[in-house]
């Protein structure tokens, strides 16, 4: 019998795999951490991500990553300096909203998982907690032939 999923995978080509290794403990399971980004970067990409459709991963590489990354003195690119820059810029300066500056720290993403469970994470606060809005969240498509929710068997 095989073992059923109960979260969606979401698929990578193997360039875009080489570049999330370096940067995600994982790219097939729905938690994962953030490794070798500096704390700017990891709090402008949650908190673009808290308004957006796109899974972490899959936003990273859209709108953070860059090929002309610099590398840093152990030859791992920085990547997302200039995106989490620009977008520090736009939120404090802009809209005044300083909120972005607690989301530096260890980042630990939790996807697709319930409201039951967000709700539980958020109520040991052991740790400050970012959640994808759901208004970005579509659950009336399919992703990979399945909805972005959970139907028990």
């Amino acid at each position: 019998m095989s073992k059923q999923l109960y979260f969606i995978q979401e698929s990578f080509t193997d360039q875009e795999l080489e570049i999330l290794n370096k940067y995600f403990t994982n790219t097939d399971k729905p938690v994962f951490g953030l490794i070798n980004l500096p704390d700017v970067v990891k709090g402008a990409l949650f908190a673009r991500y808290s308004r957006s459709n796109k899974s972490l991963r899959r936003l990273f590489l859209d709108e953070f990553y860059t090929h002309s990354t610099k590398l840093t003195t152990d030859s791992m690119p920085v990547a997302g300096m200039e995106r989490a820059s620009s977008l520090y810029d736009k939120m404090i300066l802009d809209f005044g909203d300083d909120s972005v500056a607690q989301l530096g720290g260890a980042h630990i993403a939790c996807e697709q998982v319930s409201n039951i469970l967000t709700k539980i994470i958020e109520k040991g606060r052991i740790a400050s907690y970012l959640e994808q809005s759901t208004r970005y969240v579509y659950y009336n498509k399919k992703i990979n032939g399945q909805y972005h929710y959970v139907i028990p068997p």
